[in-house]
Order: C-alpha cells, then sequence, then structure tokens
C-alpha cells in the first residue's frame, strides 16, 4: 500500500517523532511510506531523502530498509498563523503530493492547516483512505490565545472536525479517547496507540565515560532534565534538592528560557545547574546517560494529562531511574509496570523522591534495569507496529 503521512510541524521537533515512527513501522511491513514535514531552514524549496533510523539522511534508499520517504515542506509562513503549519508553499506541496502521488491512504498527524487543507480540498478530486492522529490537546490547553474565548472556539472546531473525516482516529491518552467519544466519534473508529520508545536511538551507555567526555565531575549526584516548558519548576525542586544532597548537580538539557535563566541568577544556582543548550541528536543519548536520575515533574491539569510526554519514555529507554509525577498515561505507565518513582505534586515531594533514590544506589541500579528491559520488551515501537498497522488496514 502507498502511504503519505503528513506531520504538521518542523523536523524533529514535537508530533515529528510520532509520525517518523509510526511511518517506520509501516514501512517495516512493506508498505511505500512518504512522510511530509516542515523544513527548519529551506524557506522556498522542498527537500527531499531517504530515512530508516533517528539519526541520518540518504539522497537513496540502500540496503536493508525499513526506509522512509522524507520530504521537507519549505518553511516560508510556518508561523503566519496562530497554532503554527500555515506555509502556503508547504501547503501547495502536500495537496500536489495527494493530487500526483497515487496513494492509498493519507495519515494527517494533527489538524493544521498544513495536514487539514490539503484533505479537505483533494477530497473533492482524489479518492483515498484518510486517518487521523490526535496526541494533544491543543484548543484552550497547548494553544492558549492569552484566554480568548472566541480564538478558543475557533481552534476548538478546526481541531474536532478533521476527526469526522477520518476513518480511523488514532489517539495517544484515554483523555483524548474520551474525547473524541463525546463528540460524537464511534467507538469502533477510534483506537487508543500509546508514545512508543525508540529504544535503537536511545539506548544506555557508559555513565563515567560520558561524564569525563562532557567534563562533568565523576562524584557528584546528577538529576538530569530536559526543557519542558518555562523550567522554573525544575529549578524550585533542585534548589529544595540540593539541601538534602550537597553533592547534588542539575543538567539541563535543551535551550533555557529567559525567565529560568533569571531565576538560575537570583537562586545563586548558577555553578549548580550544567545549562548544555540544544544538543545534537547524537549527543542527546549521550547526555541522558550521565545522569543518575531523571526528572520530568509534571502537571495534575488538561495539558499534562491529555498528551504523552515522549521525554519520560527516553529516560527510561536509556536504562535511568526516573522521577515523575502521577499524571496521564505516566502514571498508568509507572503504575503498571512498577517504573520510577511517583512523587507528591509538591516541590517537596519531587525533592524528597530525588534524594531517596539518590541516596539508595541498590534501590536506583534496580530501577535502571528494569526501565531498559520494559522499554524494550513492551514498549518499543516494534511492538507497537502490528497495532499501527492493523488500524489503518482495518
Amino acid at each position: 500500500m502507498r502511504i503519505l503521512t503528513l506531520n504538521f510541524n518542523q523536523r524533529g521537533i514535537g508530533t515529528y517523532r510520532r509520525s517518523f515512527y509510526f511511518s517506520r513501522e509501516l514501512a517495516r511491513r512493506g508498505h511505500r511510506v512518504t512522510m511530509v514535514t516542515v523544513s527548519p531552514n529551506s524557506k522556498f524549496r522542498p527537500v527531499t531523502y531517504y530515512k530508516r533510523d533517528w539519526i541520518g539522511q540518504h539522497a537513496e534508499p540502500s540496503g536493508d530498509g525499513p526506509w522512509v520517504r522524507i520530504v521537507e515542506g519549505p518553511m516560508l509562513g510556518y508561523k503566519w498563523l496562530p497554532g503554527w503549519g500555515s506555509g502556503p508553499l508547504d501547503i501547495g506541496l502536500r495537496l500536489g503530493q495527494i493530487l500526483t502521488g497515487g496513494y492509498d491512504l493519507v495519515y494527517g498527524f494533527e489538524y493544521h492547516p498544513n495536514v487539514s487543507w490539503p484533505v479537505y480540498i483533494s477530497g473533492a478530486f482524489k479518492r483515498y483512505s484518510f486517518c487521523s492522529d490526535w496526541c494533544d490537546w491543543f484548543a484552550g490547553s497547548s494553544n492558549y490565545f492569552r484566554g480568548k474565548k472566541w480564538a478558543h472556539r475557533i481552534d476548538r472546531f478546526f481541531e474536532e472536525r478533521i476527526r469526522f473525516r477520518a476513518r480511523k482516529v488514532t489517539v495517544t491518552s484515554r483523555v483524548l479517547r474520551d474525547r473524541a467519544l463525546s463528540i460524537g466519534i464511534p467507538a469502533e473508529r477510534v483506537v487508543h496507540i500509546p508514545e512508543g520508545a525508540a529504544t535503537d536511538y536511545i539506548q544506555p551507555l557508559d555513565r563515567e565515560n560520558l561524564r569525563e567526555r562532557f567534563g562533568l565531575p565523576q562524584d557528584a549526584a546528577i538529576v538530569a532534565v530536559v526543557r519542558n516548558g518555562n523550567m522554573t519548576r525544575e529549578i524550585h525542586v533542585f534548589d529544595l534538592l540540593r539541601r538534602l544532597v550537597p553533592r547534588a548537580l542539575m543538567l539541563m538539557i535543551g535551550s533555557v528560557p529567559p525567565g529560568a535563566e533569571r531565576l538560575i541568577q537570583l537562586s545563586g544556582l548558577q555553578n549548580r545547574i550544567i545549562r548544555t543548550g540544544r544538543v545534537s541528536d547524537e549527543d542527546y543519548p549521550r547526555y541522558l546517560a550521565c545522569s543518575d536520575v531523571c526528572f520530568c515533574p509534571l502537571e495534575d491539569s488538561l495539558n499534562d494529562r491529555a498528551r504523552w510526554p515522549a521525554k519520560i519514555l527516553d529516560f527510561l529507554a536509556a536504562g535511568r531511574a526516573t522521577v515523575t509525577t502521577p499524571v496521564g498515561e505516566a502514571e498508568h505507565l509507572f503504575n503498571r509496570y512498577g517504573l520510577g518513582a511517583l512523587a507528591g505534586h509538591t516541590s517537596e515531594e519531587l525533592a524528597g523522591a530525588l534524594a531517596t533514590v539518590l541516596t539508595e544506589p541498590d534501590r536506583r541500579r534496580a530501577m535502571e534495569d528494569k526501565a531498559r528491559r520494559v522499554m524494550v520488551e513492551h514498549w518499543d515501537w516494534k511492538v507497537l507496529g502490528d497495532l499501527i498497522e492493523r488500524t489503518v488496514m482495518a
């Protein structure tokens, strides 16, 4: 079957991950898959290449697959409309792909203009099966629009309407499944497919060697966090943690928001928080490996209950003890398999849970072993691949 997947955002960001791994699993099962995303740097021209792994691009497929043909649409106008995905050249490219590509299935990852508009327009000219993936609650949650209710209503209309066009709606969380049912989508058309673990890309690596490589102290208790919102919560928790574990350092992976940097300076933590800035795809697993514990606080909010924070799966795939809060899909995963540590919601409880894991090495090593094993055996994208194919073929 010829399949076209449409990702609304730029290469390497957000939904790109889910779209790529869905595409690769379909390619692994013998389908010819083209994935369209948005280029982060080409303003006027599309860029085409092939991928079979997260790292690396190839001009043509060679050797064993699974190969996914990647087309990056021009980024011009990507942010012209609120919510992004509004580039006219990109939208035109996607419409052309549908009209001329002979695809049996188009799979839209979210609802933004560069996903939904080509589907709506082409529906009058082409016959193909359409599936829609719903992996975030945008209207009034991820998309806030300064609290303007009229803007939320417009955004909600577009977010929900494209799902009725779909033969199957895949959702990343139980919250989104319930929302799909509540707006009238029949239960037999809604399939819960959680986020998967990229265990071929994120692997356990030697902690001591990589600390030496990046100039990090061997005797420190290192807590790693990955850019998540404004990062102020993580900083407050670490400020409490360092009083419980004086040798603790925080490794902040990714760009640091200006407000977080100001808070670091005001708190006197500039020498206790190591800021990597944006790191390469190659270095991301290496930085995770430097940590003793990884940490991702989730808020008991609609946004965090509806989404699947993929960085938590990265921590577990890296074989690292992980601390988070009991919210949404992460709570289900941790309770089902007895992974990591679920802390309370207050900063004091989070700091206490981190301190306990850091000061109990035997427990931490058991967490590390179990985390990697569960990701490989139960949560890898290959494990989810059969469900993905059954869904699109049904």
